[in-house]
């Protein structure tokens, strides 16, 4: 079994740190995206719910 010896890197507290910040930064950008995109949806499923009333109406 051939032994690896690509240097070790070694990893600080902080390396930890910044890593999860920018992956929970990530995360709440495509929450706050996901929300935005979600009312839109709704405004256009009310939109087209008013046309097809409107539309069936007549």
């Amino acid at each position: 079994m051939p032994v690896s010896t690509a240097p070790h890197r070694s990893y600080t507290v902080e390396d930890f740190t910044d890593l999860i910040n920018a992956r929970l930064q990530q995360l709440e950008r495509r929450k706050e995206a996901q929300q935005r995109f979600g009312t839109l949806l709704v405004v256009l499923r009310q939109q087209v719910d008013a046309y097809r009333q409107r539309h069936t109406a007549n």
